[in-house]
């Protein structure tokens, strides 16, 4: 989807800024008229320096392109011609740009045209996704949360340019812990279906290295299926799952346990090989402890086997999850304290340790309030991709409050850092400073896009294509709510509001409230906190 947006301007001999406002994978065409012929500087970019030029040393993979240009007096035009985007990776495979693009593009938010006496157009030539801006909304009582949602939503739509999930500028690859904050974010805030099986497609194909990522396939493609109902795309991509998780149940040892596979040797390369991650980068893993096996991958191998028996209805996939299960409490749960650790031989807990266990369900059956107290203690110690986690296991186990505390709070580990560093598109990492490499157009840093129609507004899935689903409205301290939520059948609408609900289910639809099977209508209800 092809959106241009002119700036017109002024040229007097200096420097002239333009800010389109948002940042966005584009291309550029300028058409001057000039008193004078002139020698011009243009410089594209997404980060400014003292508020009004282009910083042209933005570090790490933040964008930054210089063109000179010698122009005739009179009018002309020119497009800045931007080079083919090249991995810093050899082993990368890229996805290609689309080819309605016109040619390359980059994500750039400022243009700033030094020299000339005259007057220019600037004309940003934006490449989206198929993205429906008016399929989702949120408004609160909270401005903050209101802008939080603003700038999430955004990335969904501006990250999926290229048809297929990237994981950012720097590499422009399908990864699974991308495609799975990624995917949520998109179908909650009007993005295609057909992005998400493009990218569930590549990934079953091509799985990528981290132990943790790969079992999170089986989660993907529940999701999809739950939020598009494409029953026969969900057969067809079954059929690679499956076989991929048999190599990975070949792969458990006798315990049934997974071993990191950089113990054993296992290539670092896409399609062959794993390793088990925690969390990235290196420096948001709050001192995890790895071992040979360890905690936070066989939690999310738990939470794999269950739902795999769940998409399939083999028995043989619940029967592992229990002695799965089993082992993990054997070998790295410390009943004494209440509390997981990183592995066997480990008495340090992480905060992953903690909310991976809520999140996959480990510990459903035991008193997880050492676990919320130790969440509640540690804060944001984790990356980005890690929050997803941590704030939705907040919301599973009641500490909406905190949960609300995590998306809006105000220190250098939160969005809000992120909109003061002065990004459009959610980061890779919290802050330039825990990752100096990093892009500002990472989809996976933008989780509030589906926390809060999921976790806040409590919007589910429970059937296909949202046959059925639940609602669970969390507001925590917040005065009212509402939420328009895309479905395969029509929008869901919700309004809390005191202890007020009004809830509208679209027609073919069944709404789950409490004990209540709600059908199509509009429905006014009690809202307990």
């Amino acid at each position: 989807m092809i959106h241009f947006t002119e700036k017109n301007v002024v040229l007097n001999n200096g420097r002239v800024l333009v800010d389109f406002e948002l940042d966005a994978f584009a291309n550029l065409q300028i058409e001057v008229d000039l008193e004078l012929s002139a020698d011009l500087e243009i410089v594209i970019g997404e980060v400014l320096v003292c508020g009004d030029s282009i910083n042209r040393e933005p570090g790490g993979f933040r964008k930054v392109l210089v063109l000179q240009k010698s122009m005739p007096a009179g009018k002309s035009s020119f497009a800045f011609d931007i080079p083919l985007h090249q991995s810093p990776y050899w082993h990368t495979v890229t996805v290609r740009t689309p080819l309605e693009a016109g040619s390359e593009v980059m994500p750039f938010r400022y243009v700033e045209i030094n020299g000339g006496q005259g007057s220019a157009k600037v004309i940003r030539k934006e490449l989206y996704g198929e993205f429906d801006d008016s399929a989702a909304d949120f408004k609160s009582s909270s401005s903050n949360l209101n802008r939080i949602w603003d700038f999430c939503k955004y990335s969904m739509k501006a990250t999926g340019a290229f048809g297929i999930y990237i994981d950012g500028e720097r590499e422009r690859k399908p990864y699974e812990g991308d495609a799975f904050t990624n995917m949520l974010g998109d179908l909650c805030c009007g993005g295609s279906s057909q992005t998400a099986y493009a990218t569930l497609r590549w990934l079953f194909n091509s799985p990528t290295y981290p132990t943790e990522w790969q079992l999170l396939a089986p989660f993907l493609l529940r999701d999809f299926y739950l939020y598009t109902g494409r029953e026969q795309d969900f057969k067809n991509l079954l059929r690679l799952l499956i076989w991929n998780f048999k190599r990975l149940m070949q792969d458990a040892g006798s315990d049934y346990l997974l071993r990191d596979g950089a113990a054993k040797g296992d290539a670092r390369t896409s399609g062959g090989g794993r390793r088990d991650i925690v969390d990235w980068p290196i420096s948001e893993r709050d001192g995890y402890e790895f071992g040979t096996v360890s905690l936070v991958p066989n939690a999310y191998w738990y939470g794999a086997l269950n739902v795999m028996a769940e998409l399939t209805g083999e028995a043989e996939y619940s029967i592992w999850a229990e002695k799965v299960k089993a082992e993990i409490f054997r070998t790295m749960y410390r009943p004494d304290r209440g509390l997981f650790v990183d592995n066997p031989e480990s008495e340090h807990t992480a905060l992953h340790s903690a909310f991976f266990p809520i999140y996959f369900g480990l510990a459903d059956d035991i008193d997880r309030e050492p676990l919320k107290k130790l969440i509640r203690s540690k804060g944001m110690v984790c990356s980005v991709y890690g929050a997803h986690f941590l704030i939705e296991s907040c919301y599973n186990c009641n500490m909406s409050d905190w949960g609300f505390e995590l998306i809006t709070g105000d220190g250098l580990r939160s969005y809000n850092n992120m909109l003061r560093c002065g990004a459009t598109i959610a980061m890779e990492a919290w802050d330039n400073s825990l990752k100096p490499n990093q892009d500002w157009n990472h989809a996976w840093g933008g989780a509030p896009a589906n926390l809060i129609p999921r976790c806040i507004a409590g919007i589910r899935p429970l059937k296909p294509g949202f046959a059925e689903f639940a609602v669970k409205p969390q507001l925590a301290d917040l005065e009212f709510i509402e939420l328009k939520h895309p479905t395969p059948y029509g929008a869901i609408e919700l309004k809390v509001k005191d202890s007020q609900i009004t809830l509208t289910v679209p027609e073919g639809t069944k709404a789950h409230f409490q004990n209540m099977v709600l059908l199509a209508g509009t429905h006014q209800l009690e809202y307990k906190k």
